[in-house]
């Protein structure tokens, strides 16, 4: 790779020179910094911008942390989307991506630690909102700035991005019930207890009362309590999800059991192709992307002031189509 001595000598310049040519130091003449910086464009060259941070003890870099794969699939289109949208903003800002994955919780915190150490990592993005979560923890103890995805429960004080899910759960059931006319829904969770989940069927369970329908709800974990379940409510005749996949495997489910087809499904993220399914999915998009960019405008909030009606908050709209 072409060095700033590379710069410098091609230039007939010192180091020294060079190197304030290229940061617009008006102690360099304006033709002289035109001319090197020219070169350096023709030359193909690009600063070491990680050096000039280091220099100030922080790397170039943004840790992104997934949650442990004991609770959510990595895989999941939905972060990927938001690394597409993080990564955009990191490249305007002349930083890279360092991801955190492991297997469990006590994994995922030695690799943080070992990206503040040893990696010099001082921002960071967490890809979920735990209670008692022992890496948010880490990073409030050192100081460190960092946003989560979803409302933080057990910290109002920390940083986040995330949809209005209150909303989002009327919005959701409001379709279902009202467009797709289902009279017996049933509401599908994770085994996790997220709070996203907990507003998204607030929200339902609102506009069930509205409808005089009973708020069944089920939650997806251990196989037989959800296969007697699916026995003991044959009219169930729509669902509402927390995701896709929540959606979809609940569908396979009931499916098993009883002879249906074209099922109406209203849940969240988009995350399954076109096909996938015979089921009358209804995916709400929230936009992953938006949010990911989001979280890194907040991020450095701090060097480029930002604007928002909350401050460390920043809510992305859902859409159901």
């Amino acid at each position: 790779m072409l060095t700033i001595r590379d710069i410098a000598a091609k230039a007939g310049v010192s180091v020294s020179t060079a190197s304030r040519a290229l940061n617009n130091n008006p102690r360099i003449s304006q033709a002289t910094r035109d001319r090197i910086q020219k070169l350096a464009a023709a030359e193909g060259y690009l600063p070491n911008y990680n050096a000039k941070n280091l220099t100030a003890g922080e790397a170039n870099a943004v840790g992104v942390v997934f949650p442990n794969a004991e609770l959510s699939l990595p895989e999941n289109p939905f972060f990927i989307d938001l690394l597409r949208g993080i990564n955009t903003e990191l490249v305007q800002r002349h930083y890279v991506l360092s991801v955190a994955i492991s297997k469990t919780a006590a994994d995922l915190l030695t690799n943080v630690k070992s990206m503040v150490v040893q990696g010099k990592i001082k921002r960071f993005v967490l890809f979920y909102a735990h209670q008692d979560d022992p890496i948010a923890a880490f990073l409030r103890d050192h100081h460190l700035r960092f946003v989560t995805i979803g409302q933080p429960v057990d910290s109002p004080q920390d940083m986040f991005v995330d949809n209005d899910n209150l909303e989002a759960g009327i919005g959701g059931a409001s379709y279902l019930l009202d467009q797709l006319q289902v009279k017996h829904p049933v509401f599908v969770e994770s085994e996790h207890e997220w709070a996203y989940e907990r507003q998204r069927r607030q929200g339902y369970e609102r506009v069930a009362a509205n409808f005089n329908v009973a708020p069944l709800t089920c939650r997806l974990g251990d196989l037989d309590r959800v296969q007697r379940f699916v026995r003991q409510h044959p009219a169930i005749d729509g669902i509402m999800a927390t995701d896709d996949f929540n959606g979809i495997e609940f569908y396979r489910l009931f499916r098993e059991e009883y002879a249906v087809s074209h099922f109406p499904i209203v849940s969240f993220n988009q995350s399954l192709p076109a096909g996938l399914s015979d089921a009358d999915l209804h995916s709400v998009n929230l936009f992953p992307e938006k949010m990911g960019a989001a979280t890194v405008k907040l991020l450095f909030a701090d060097r480029e002031p930002l604007r928002t009606d909350t401050p460390g908050q920043i809510s992305i709209p859902y859409e159901i189509k």
